[in-house]
């Protein structure tokens, strides 16, 4: 039997008893007594029980798909707590209405968040243990065998908490081994046979001519139709389907950071952090590289190089001098044990020091603190010619730090292997990009620098 109808049912049910109760022994901890259930209160309940459920259904939390992920559960109740908070406060100024003092909100509000998360996660791993034994499944089978199709089959069989029970694919021969069990005319009489609940079709998979019959017998059955695209070198978590009045249009969408409030966000943490750094700490550090200098190389403080920036623009990218002077700067990169690093372009480079004065190009808006590292010129256009994707990384600007740095995907590119690594990192924060992962990214950041790290020289 398909209990699936009842977990939205059981979630917001969950959800409705934990918030009454929570505001309920509040006031008996706050009053000491039992008098919250009065009638003069129910006025204030009904307001808060219709605000929760308004929420509930603004933000889909009733909505509990067997591909959601804990992560979005949790971010989901965060939004949803913090709209509740507001228009909480928002009853208490436009009412004479007095339930408990402010400083019980500092209890109370958090208590209400950590025990709603619980019943959230508890909820999850039920479920997960339920689907993992066996129960609440659904029957797939998948048209077209593809390399796409075949990720789906390693999906449905190493993710069990989302209760999928892979059939076989169809396709022009049976094939045991590759667990295509049946061909196009054998499709109808498995499905009269057995019970299948979703059906996933790969276009690329099924042979045009075949397709108009393959999707006229489906019409037939009260099935769910998932189709399968070939993106090619595009990724799947970068695309939204639109409509074009009534045409369907798969669009490529460029990430996060494409949308102009996060680059707001991103843009003032940079001013920021820039701020910070140029004024506590620049100052005093090129004082001491000057003098340095002076009684040393006299090599100079700063090294300036071009180097490319978002939407491929060039920019003048500064660093504090670790190299002597050297007509191959601007082409080749340090390697190990490289004779143009001065001793004290040893230290600066091994502990990122060099990389300093890059503030100032934050402040000018041409760099950012996190994103893809900036490349010299000489080498964007050789990499773009045999790395895939490598000019997605100018979608965004170039950072001080990277998530591919922070994995040790930096210093000297040895091989073609070694920069796809870092464009693999690289698009994967441009389509992921979040406030928090430039936070992870910082701190993970400053503790590669305190370890030490091998590639840095």
């Amino acid at each position: 039997m398909n209990y699936s109808r009842y977990i939205p049912i059981i979630s917001i049910v969950g959800d409705f008893i934990i918030l009454n109760a929570i505001l309920v022994f509040g006031f008996i901890i706050y009053d000491g007594t039992s008098e919250s259930i009065s009638p003069q209160y129910l006025a204030f309940y009904a307001y808060l029980n219709v605000v929760w459920f308004i929420l509930v259904f603004a933000f889909k939390a009733h909505t509990i798909d067997r591909n959601i992920r804990k992560k979005s559960i949790v971010l989901t109740y965060v939004n949803i707590i913090v709209f509740f908070f507001f228009l909480f406060m928002l009853y208490s100024q436009v009412s004479v209405f007095s339930y408990y003092p402010r400083k019980l909100y500092k209890i109370i509000f958090p208590a209400f968040f950590a025990i709603l998360v619980t019943w959230k996660m508890l909820l999850y791993y039920a479920l997960f243990y339920y689907r993992k034994h066996g129960f609440n499944f659904r029957n797939v089978i998948v048209l077209g065998y593809t390399p796409g199709t075949r990720e789906l089959e390693e999906y449905f069989r190493t993710n069990q908490w989302h209760g999928y029970r892979f059939l076989g694919f169809f396709d022009e021969k049976v094939n045991e081994e590759q667990r295509i069990i049946g061909t196009w005319s054998e499709l109808k009489p498995f499905i009269d046979k057995t019970h299948v609940d979703e059906i996933y079709l790969a276009w690329s998979g099924i042979p045009q001519e075949k397709m108009p019959e393959i999707t006229n017998l489906l019409a037939e059955y009260p099935v769910k139709i998932r189709i399968v695209p070939n993106l090619g070198d595009f990724t799947y978590k970068s695309a939204e389907l639109v409509s074009y009045g009534v045409l369907p249009v798969i669009q490529i969408h460029p990430g996060p950071l494409s949308y102009l409030y996060n680059r707001v966000i991103k843009r003032l943490f940079d001013i920021f952090v820039s701020l910070i750094f140029i004024i506590l700490v620049l100052p005093w550090m090129t004082a001491a590289l000057y003098l340095s200098s002076l009684f040393g190389s006299r090599e100079g403080v700063f090294f300036r190089q071009k180097r490319t920036s978002i939407n491929g623009l060039v920019f003048t990218c500064l660093k504090y001098r670790s190299m002597r002077r050297n007509p191959d700067a601007d082409m080749k990169q340090a390697t190990r044990m490289d004779q143009r690093i001065t001793p004290v372009g040893k230290i600066l480079r091994k502990l990122s020091i060099d990389e300093l004065p890059q503030f100032i190009n934050v402040l000018r808006g041409e760099m950012s603190v996190v994103g893809p590292r900036p490349h010299m010129l000489e080498h964007t256009e050789q990499y773009r010619k045999v790395v895939k994707r490598f000019m997605l990384r100018h979608t965004v600007k170039p950072g001080l730090t990277g998530l591919a740095q922070v994995n040790g995907y930096r210093g000297e590119i040895k091989e073609v292997d070694d920069i796809r690594k870092r464009i693999e990192m690289d698009v994967h924060y441009i389509e992921n990009w979040s406030f928090g992962l430039d936070i992870k990214i910082i701190f993970r950041t400053l503790w590669v620098v305190i370890r030490g790290q091998e590639q840095a020289y």
